[in-house]
């Protein structure tokens, strides 16, 4: 693979990929900024320009949302303990925010308020997991989310350990939806044009939180390829290179239909398998696509989980 100088682009991507794994940690804005070879004024305003929020603003959100997330899937660790460990300095610091970001309580939200929020809060596009391949083919995006019938993903889901993939990924801030899947396509159509991804290999897609707790404006996907499987003109620096972790995920395999990781959760993790497994927050949800001989996608979402 070549290897060519970083772009502005994509050194604030390890900026935020290390604002993601230290969420827990007091955020330093000089030392970010730094990092990315910037004053600590034009590291914040270039930050701005990219998502839409202050560098202080989106670590606040993030934080946020692995509480939202923690409280969901993690009952028995007390509230207070997880404001602590995503950083707030006080529960009524916490307490605050989380209201103001949610509209309830982190007491409701944990007794079932989350699933209010995913169905009339953030709407229907953001809890789609996946992206739709060719343009014309949107009509999953579309239609509402219908859970399925009991027992029925379940039934398809295998835990697998999956190895390590160092990806070269485009980032999509505040797209979801058709306007995402357009945009992947995109990315799709001008790689293997420019033989930088060669045909046949799988493309990833990469969500840091779960995606039914975040609204479109708030929304960050990682979408790429596997590095060893790039052509002669691999090697971009306008793209972020990152790893995805070796572990244990639950899978769901598909082919000419695109399930969601909220299906997963509602029919596997919670209802079958949380007495044995939970959702490990440390990992990305993946999702890994390719083109079958017959032209159709398929694939497999994966689920990052850990033994209790």
């Amino acid at each position: 693979m070549n290897t060519k100088a970083p772009t502005r682009v994509s050194r604030l991507y390890e900026v935020m990929d290390l604002m993601l794994d230290s969420v827990g940690d007091p955020l330093a804005l000089s030392g970010l900024a730094a990092s990315a070879s910037y004053s600590s004024y034009h590291f914040d305003r270039i930050f701005r320009e990219l998502t839409g929020f202050s560098a202080v603003e989106y670590q606040r959100k993030r934080r946020l949302r692995r509480a939202a997330h923690q409280l969901r899937h993690e009952p028995d660790v007390p509230i207070g303990r997880i404001a602590q460990d995503c950083g707030f300095p006080s529960n009524a610091a916490f307490a605050k925010a989380f209201k103001q970001q949610f509209a309830m309580s982190a007491k409701t939200w944990r007794e079932g308020g989350w699933r209010d929020y995913m169905d009339q809060q953030v709407g229907r596009e953001s809890d789609v997991s996946f992206f739709v391949a060719e343009p014309g083919n949107v009509e999953a995006i579309l239609a509402p989310y219908c859970a399925p019938v009991p027992g029925s993903i379940a039934a398809r889901i295998e835990v697998r350990q999956l190895p390590a993939v160092t990806l070269r990924y485009q980032r999509f801030f505040g797209q979801s939806g058709a306007a995402l899947s357009i945009a992947c396509n995109s990315f799709i159509c001008e790689r293997e044009k420019s033989g930088e991804v060669l045909p046949g290999a799988p493309w990833y897609g990469v969500f840091d939180e779960d995606p039914g707790f975040t609204g479109e404006r708030e929304y960050c996907y990682d979408f790429g390829f596997d590095a060893a499987h790039g052509g002669e003109e691999a090697g971009d620096a306008s793209l972020g290179l990152r790893v995805l972790p070796a572990g244990t995920y639950a899978c769901l395999d598909f082919c000419h239909e695109w399930p969601r990781f909220r299906s997963m959760y509602e029919d596997w993790l919670e209802r079958q398998a949380q007495a044995v497994w939970r959702f490990d927050s440390a990992r990305p949800h993946i999702q890994r696509v390719e083109r079958g001989p017959d032209g159709q996608w398929r694939g497999h979402l994966a689920l990052p989980i850990k033994k209790r």
